[in-house]
């Protein structure tokens, strides 16, 4: 079972391993549900383990039983397009084939969770009552320990919006080609093949897709767009005229490349563009030749070791750095729950060092463009903080969060840091 799987091996590509058996299914709607189930599960798992173990006095212990009461329990709360008895028999079903004899305690606590829904419901609001962070951590489906971080970083209730907003179900976000199309003629193709989107004021080059699989159409093999999230697609779109009259930039963690490709459309000059892992490097090749872009180097590089060819050569380096991804919850629920403290100093301590070696890559007068999908300060303003007390010759020109409830969007940080000098 892939929710299986992704708890027990710590840090696993959950998109890949789900892909896996994505494949498998054939049917467009067994394929959704089989995403809403994963994801549901992953996204509310703290308030799905209280309802069964409200019933469940004992606990559960075998882990695959655990996971079809959440998947069951899941679709009883959230999915009312699936009548009761038939999540209740699917799931013994499925327990029959993991263990016969815990059919028959599959069935009992599924049973009562429907019976005493409305007990169970009054029972979670007395939590609120006593501890408002131990009912939010149920509620909403967090770690403690990441509500009282992001309290830390933006108060109490702007934490609660954040968090409210990362278990809203993401639309697929693209970025239209300029190279190949316009904006205008785009959205007459997507009209013609009866795609239902949406178009946000903050950058119209960026579609989401509210229904069909866009990859699989004419328009992905022509190179008309590729993958990007509105907050990533602000790095150029806030700064594009650094980017047009830059006649080098190094994109050092590139993959999967959507800033890349940004870089690509605007700059009058080239783009070395790299990362340490081969097979996405192998993707980042592939996608540019789909799209057409001819000002573009692939480098395998590791950005934790100085590169001695890259010193001094950049107008700007874009380092879009390791990070705990907490901005990107929405698409990725699995995050919640397979980050730690010690991972956030640890990347925090990882940022430092790569951007060490992004500031020697720099020409005088040249700017790093320091950014990170995820959200607290640690990881964001501490880093640019300690990077600036290090390297004095830098200054910060601006620094953003892109908060997700305010902007609809992943959420992301971005820190604009300039070189003394002139390029």
């Amino acid at each position: 079972m892939v929710i299986f799987e992704i708890e027990s091996r710590k840090n696993v590509n959950a998109d890949a391993l789900m892909e896996k058996y994505h494949h498998k299914l054939k049917k467009t709607e067994d394929r959704a549900l089989f995403v809403e189930l994963v994801h549901g599960v992953l996204r509310y798992k703290n308030i799905l383990d209280y309802y069964i173990n409200f019933v469940a006095k004992k606990g559960v212990k075998d882990k695959k039983i655990l996971n079809i009461l959440r998947i069951a329990t899941y679709e009883l709360l959230f999915l009312d397009k699936i009548p009761d008895y038939a999540t209740v028999n699917e799931a013994c079903e499925l327990a029959k084939n993991v263990n016969k004899n815990q059919k028959d305690f599959v069935n009992a606590i599924l049973r009562n969770i429907i019976r005493r829904k409305d007990e169970i419901e009054k029972a979670l609001e007395r939590v609120k009552e006593v501890n408002i962070k131990d009912f939010l951590s149920i509620k909403l489906s967090y770690p403690k320990f990441l509500i009282d971080y992001l309290e830390k970083s933006y108060g109490f209730d702007k934490t609660v919006k954040i968090l409210e907003f990362l278990n809203t179900k993401p639309l697929q976000s693209i970025k239209i080609n300029t190279k190949k199309i316009s904006q205008a003629e785009f959205l007459k193709k997507l009209e013609a093949c009866g795609y239902e989107y949406k178009v946000p004021e903050l950058n119209r080059e960026i579609v989401y897709i509210v229904k069909g699989n866009i990859k699989e159409s004419e328009l992905y093999r022509d190179g008309y767009f590729y993958y990007q999230d509105l907050a990533s697609s602000f790095i150029v779109k806030w700064n594009r005229d650094d980017f047009e009259k830059a006649s080098s930039i190094l994109d050092l963690c590139a993959a999967p490349g959507g800033k890349t490709f940004n870089c690509a459309e605007v700059t009058r000059g080239f783009v070395v563009s790299c990362d340490v892992n081969k097979s996405k490097i192998e993707r980042l090749r592939e996608n540019l030749l789909r799209l057409g872009f001819d000002n573009v180097v692939v480098a395998e590089n590791d950005a934790l070791t100085l590169n001695e060819d890259f010193v001094g050569k950049f107008d700007i380096v874009i380092a879009d750095l390791p990070c705990s991804g907490f901005g990107t919850i929405r698409k990725k629920p699995d995050i919640k729950w397979n980050k730690t403290k010690e991972d956030i100093e640890n990347l925090h301590e990882l940022q430092l060092k790569m951007l060490d070696n992004a500031a020697q890559y720099l020409k005088e007068g040249g700017i790093i463009f320091y950014s990170t999908c995820t959200l607290g300060h640690r990881e964001n303003e501490d880093t640019v903080l300690k990077f600036l007390e290090k390297h004095k010759d830098f200054s910060l020109i601006s620094q953003n969060t892109i908060f997700p409830d305010e902007y609809k969007c992943d959420g992301f940080f971005i820190a604009k840091l300039k070189k003394e000098g002139n390029v």
